[in-house]
């Protein structure tokens, strides 16, 4: 399975059945494959938005959101690692 399809895979666990992403997401996670963000940080950064909603079914899939909290959690995680 490709790094775009696991996110957007987790991205769809975390909401309704009837929701559907729009190009403009899959644009994004291609974009932080492209930038070499790790998986596992994006995949925390999509737990961390729906826990911060404190809903089953979370609406993270505004882009500038997700894309904020991915930012943040990647320039931690980069902070981190030297």
């Amino acid at each position: 399975m490709s790094y775009v399809s696991k996110v957007a895979n987790s991205m769809l666990s975390h909401s309704d059945r009837a929701s559907i992403l729009g190009p403009e997401i899959y644009t994004v996670i291609a974009e932080w494959e492209k930038k070499e963000i790790p998986l596992p940080v994006v995949m925390d950064s999509i737990d961390e938005l729906c826990a911060a909603q404190h809903k089953t079914s979370c609406q993270l899939y505004s882009v500038d959101n997700v894309q904020a909290v991915v930012t943040k959690n990647f320039r931690n995680w980069l902070e981190h690692q030297h």
